[in-house]
C-alpha cells in the first residue's frame, strides 16, 4: 500500500501563508504582493494581458480585482473566480469603489461554472495549489473555445 508523503517543510510553508493571505489577511494582499516583489507585482499581472484573446475572460483566484478591473477597462467581458469569501469581499469594495460591474463567483477551478467551449480565455496570474491538479486543465480545457480551424 502506498504511504501518503508530506511536502518539504518549505512548502508547507509557503501553503500554509498562502492560505493566511487568501483567507484572514486578504486586507493586506495588494501590499504583501507589492513587497515580495519588490515593487513590479502591478507590472508582472499586467504581463498577463498581451496574453488575453477574444471578448471572454475567466479569471481564477482573481484576488483583490486589479486584473478584473484592468480587463474590464480594455472592454473585455471578464467574469472572476474565487473560492475565498474575505478575497470576494475586498474584490467587491474595490470594484463597487470604482465603479465597476464585474460578476464573481466563488467556486473552484476543478469544477469551472461555465459551458464547453464558452470562454475564450483564461486568466490566472498568482496561481495557488490548484494549478497542479489535472482537473483543473480539464476544466479548462472543455470551458475554452476552440479556435476555427480556417
Amino acid at each position: 500500500m502506498g504511504q501518503h508523503t508530506r511536502p518539504p517543510w518549505p512548502a508547507r510553508c509557503y501553503l500554509w501563508a498562502t492560505e493566511r493571505l487568501y483567507h484572514e489577511l486578504a486586507w493586506a494582499y495588494d501590499a504583501v504582493s507589492w513587497l515580495v516583489s519588490l515593487g513590479r507585482w502591478s507590472a508582472w499581472r499586467r504581463g498577463a494581458l498581451a496574453h488575453v484573446r477574444g471578448p471572454r475572460v475567466l479569471e481564477i483566484g482573481f484576488g483583490t480585482g486589479e486584473l478584473l478591473l484592468e480587463m474590464a477597462a480594455r472592454g473585455h467581458r471578464v467574469c472572476g473566480l474565487d473560492p475565498s469569501p474575505e478575497m470576494q469581499r475586498v474584490a467587491g469594495r474595490k470594484l463597487r469603489r470604482r465603479g465597476a460591474h464585474v460578476p464573481r463567483l466563488r467556486g473552484y477551478a476543478q469544477a469551472l461554472p461555465f459551458a464547453t467551449g464558452s470562454l475564450d480565455t483564461i486568466v490566472s496570474t498568482f496561481p495557488a495549489g490548484y494549478i497542479l491538479a489535472p482537473e483543473t486543465w480539464r476544466e479548462a480545457a472543455r470551458a475554452l473555445r476552440r479556435p476555427d480551424p480556417r
